[in-house]
């Protein structure tokens, strides 16, 4: 899957690969909260986060933005649970050429999960759909 990246997503990219050597494969940029979400490549978050978080905490001074971290997955569910950790049960539906990620999250962790005005519900979608073609994302 070939990602298009305008040019301020490509000089985070590189900046942060070369703070952190850690391969980063997609980067979000939400200017509305002020964060930058890296997805970071499989078995690689480690470096990303650097011996007591110092990678990433250098990145975020650096940057002057905060830093949300997530590994890749080359498997759909995987991703979903790296992406939403506090899932307790996710479901892949593929019907009609669409896929549905259906995720069963704790009635007390659904307000963490969807955020503020659904802003995380809309950052998790966009993450899926650039990285594993997700078509929806349903939290239960």
């Amino acid at each position: 899957m070939n990602l298009t990246f305008n040019t301020e997503s490509i000089r985070l990219i590189t900046l942060f690969e070369r703070i952190t050597h850690a391969p980063v494969k997609d980067c979000l940029v939400v200017d509305d909260t002020n964060t930058i979400y890296f997805i970071i490549e499989e078995g690689k978050i480690g470096v990303a986060i650097g011996k007591n978080g110092s990678s990433v905490k250098h990145a975020e001074r650096v940057i002057g933005k905060t830093i949300k971290l997530f590994e890749f997955s080359g498997d759909l569910v995987s991703f979903a649970k790296k992406i939403i950790p506090q899932a307790t049960r996710i479901k892949v539906r593929n019907e009609d050429g669409k896929v549905t990620i259906e995720v069963h999250v704790e009635k007390k962790n659904r307000p963490i999960v969807i955020g503020r005005g659904g802003r995380n519900l809309r950052i998790y979608k966009e993450l899926f759909k650039r990285n594993q073609k997700v078509d929806d994302l349903v939290i239960r």
